[in-house]
């Protein structure tokens, strides 16, 4: 029999969702064009008002809000209630000049919760369940969520945050932990340690992996539940709304159902964020339907999927998103870190202004993206000077691991060997 959280709202008639959804999308627009300027503004050079919106398809006429926009308004310019109301402050470094702030009510703190703890139940996790959460408990904010959530469902929580790969299994013996909340790339290299260290699946309890934020292929995740003896259930979520949350697997595995009573998706084509007809593949635009902090209207996630709206045999009615594979954007990741090319250039030049060209490698290690490489050009009067080299690269490496909270390989060449692929991102299997 199907468990769920909040069987009314996840198993609501589409009619009905829909007539939730355009009610709360217009209080929606109405926050933002009476609280927000960058908003009202917008919507004035258009001539619009939030009561012209009539239909969910209505929406399109607006145009799409992108990362850029929210940077431009650093730190509190989309913030729609006073900082007072704001129980939570989300930082992101984002991979630009400039860092986010995203703002969350209680209200928005509780909503957030409440979708996570649906998806939780929606994977087989109950009160039973002992959760071993594997997710560095910084910027990322992955970790507080998935703690939160299973505390919400009676779930026993074991925070073990970055604790090295022997520990973990240590851990998850000991506490007889049930489910692994971490990256795919973590979750590998803990079953690589267990069958280095000889320890047998039959001395763990484990029957449930809860990934992200990387994307997951059907390979990685075969792997991983041949491994390590579990079922692998995809979460996803979006930095600049929740993250993780938006949008999760049941035990269906038939694609990820995204909380349409709390974001309303849209497929657009990348070059015109025109909505495209329903089944395409294109990027996914979403608007926050609850969000009383930081609505964000027609966001640009620059994730590519395609929406399922066929009913799933769980019995929730909620679409389905096919887990994003690529992006519209350069952004990528490396062991669960979002990182983007404008970051890696800014970075470097902030550690050694004297270099001038530069090459990013990104090598994968069972189907995951494993090491960052940066391959230098060094500048022509450090050739002879090994002692100077060597210090440059260290200085570069360092920088590079303290912004990023990753360690990055660091090689440096002679420029005629970069030539050809200067700022180019280079992906190696």
């Amino acid at each position: 029999m199907t468990a769920f959280w909040n069987e009314k709202m996840e198993t609501l008639p589409r009619e009905e969702l829909a007539d939730l959804q355009l009610e709360r999308l217009q209080v929606t627009l109405n926050r933002g064009y009476a609280k927000v300027d960058f908003y009202r503004q917008r919507f004035e050079e258009l001539g619009f008002l939030p009561e012209d919106i009539n239909s969910m398809e209505d929406l399109a006429r607006l145009p799409c809000t992108t990362v850029n926009d929210l940077v431009e308004h650093y730190p509190y310019g989309l913030f729609s209630v006073p900082l007072k109301s704001i129980v939570r402050l989300k930082f992101s470094a984002a991979p630009r000049i400039r860092p986010l702030v995203i703002g969350y009510t209680q209200r928005d703190v509780q909503n957030w919760l409440e979708v996570m703890a649906r998806h939780m139940i929606a994977m087989g996790i109950g009160v039973r369940d002992i959760i071993q959460i594997a997710f560095n408990y910084g910027l990322f904010t992955g970790a507080f969520t998935f703690n939160q959530a299973a505390e919400l469902i009676g779930a026993t929580v074991a925070p073990t945050s970055i604790a090295s790969a022997t520990i973990q299994i240590q851990i998850m013996q000991d506490f007889r932990s049930t489910v692994l909340a971490t990256s795919p790339t973590f979750a590998m290299h803990i079953a690589e340690t267990r069958e280095r260290l000889g320890i047998d699946l039959d001395q763990t309890f484990l029957k449930i992996g809860l990934f992200g934020p990387e994307a997951m292929s059907p390979d990685v995740r075969r792997r991983l539940e041949e491994r390590l003896r579990i079922q692998a259930y995809t979460v996803y979520g979006v930095n600049e709304m929740v993250e993780p949350g938006m949008a999760a697997e049941c035990q269906e595995k038939s694609g990820l159902h995204l909380a349409e009573d709390h974001f309303y998706p849209e497929i657009v084509d990348p070059d015109s964020c025109q909505p495209l007809a329903q089944g395409q593949q294109g990027e996914l635009v979403v608007t926050t339907l609850t969000n009383e902090g930081y609505p964000l209207i027609r966001f640009r996630t620059g994730d590519i999927t395609r929406l399922d709206f066929s009913p799933c045999p769980c019995g929730r009615t909620g679409v389905r998103m096919a887990p994003p594979l690529s992006r519209s954007d350069d952004l990528f990741m490396v062991r669960g870190i979002s990182i983007h090319p404008e970051q890696v250039e800014r970075l470097l030049g902030e550690a050694a202004p004297e270099v001038e060209s530069y090459r990013i490698i990104v090598r994968k290690r069972d189907g995951l993206n494993d090491q960052l490489e940066l391959q230098v050009a060094y500048p022509e009067n450090y050739v002879s000077e090994w002692y100077h080299t060597h210090a440059l690269a260290d200085d570069i490496r360092a920088h590079l691991r303290r912004a990023l909270g990753l360690g990055v390989k660091v090689k440096l060449m002679e420029a005629s060997n970069l030539a050809e692929d200067a700022g180019r991102i280079v992906f190696e299997d």
